[in-house]
């Protein structure tokens, strides 16, 4: 995404990133016979809302104005979102003791992982970029507990191909009503940025929401969340594999916290809440 949004405006590369795979996702949907119902409309659009308006315009604004370390920290609070929002619904999933201290080590790791110097960065830090960021994880949250409610396709890819091309028209529409592109041109991007945006496309978007979509049919939303944890572990070993980054006894420790916190969170059985019976 910082490779992106170097020469990318933050709502345009996000907008196109959510066109594109939403485009090719539905597109196979179609070809394999699968079509949306009426009813299943209200979900495409309102999950769309919160996952991709909320959440990837959020982030992408956000993330152009604070330092990567901040950011990955803040966008990783997901999983207590989820948990609070589940905590607060009447019908929603409680969590015991050891999947709480999962989460709360998973925090931890996650701050032991970015480290201090990167995580605020060499000069002060832009609050309304950081509440962005907030505001994106927050959106998030719910955007996935919704899909865990909603009436949605029962085919992923053309569930995640409609929300993700709704979810671009939003995000086109703001960017050109905001005035982002005004002076911007495609002479100016480099290739660095481009092949940055296709794999955002092909490959986080495409293959990573799909994937997502499916566990949040499968799994609860505490256990599909942890992916915030798994996520720095992947960056860690791509760095270290593709980039020649050297892997501390910092990092070492970090990896140890977030794939403990990763075991106490699924292997913890949680209940949903039921309704107290009416009496007559």
């Amino acid at each position: 995404m910082k490779l992106a949004l170097a020469t990318i405006p933050p709502l345009l590369l996000a907008s196109i990133r959510l066109l594109v795979a939403g485009l090719l996702m539905a597109g196979f949907g179609f070809l394999n016979g699968h079509r949306p119902q009426r009813g299943e409309w209200r979900g495409i659009i309102i999950t769309a809302v919160f996952l991709f308006l909320g959440g990837h315009g959020f982030l992408y604004w956000g993330q152009a104005r604070v330092p990567s370390g901040l950011g990955a920290v803040l966008f990783a609070t997901i999983p207590l979102w989820m948990v609070l929002i589940e905590g607060l619904s009447p019908r929603g999933i409680r969590l015991g003791p050891r999947s709480i201290g999962g989460l709360a080590l998973g925090t931890c790791g996650i701050l032991l992982l970015v480290g201090p110097t990167e995580l605020l960065g060499s000069g002060r830090v832009d609050i309304p970029g950081a509440l962005a960021i907030t505001i994106a994880a927050l959106s998030w949250a719910v955007g996935s507990i919704y899909c865990t409610r909603a009436r949605l396709p029962s085919s992923a890819a053309l569930a995640g191909g409609l929300e993700m091309f709704t979810g671009g028209v939003y995000l086109i529409t703001v960017a050109l009503l905001s005035g982002e592109s005004h002076g911007f041109h495609w002479r100016q991007v480099s290739y660095a940025s481009l092949e940055a945006m296709a794999y955002l496309a092909l490959v986080s978007s495409m293959v990573g929401f799909g994937c997502y979509l499916w566990l949040l049919k499968v799994a609860s939303p505490a256990r599909v969340s942890t992916y915030a944890y798994v996520t720095p572990l992947v960056a860690v070993g791509l760095g270290w594999g593709f980039n020649g980054e050297r892997i501390t006894w910092r990092i070492v420790g970090a990896i140890a916290m977030l794939l403990t916190a990763v075991v106490l969170i699924v292997l913890t059985r949680s209940k949903r809440v039921q309704p107290l019976a009416s009496s007559a």
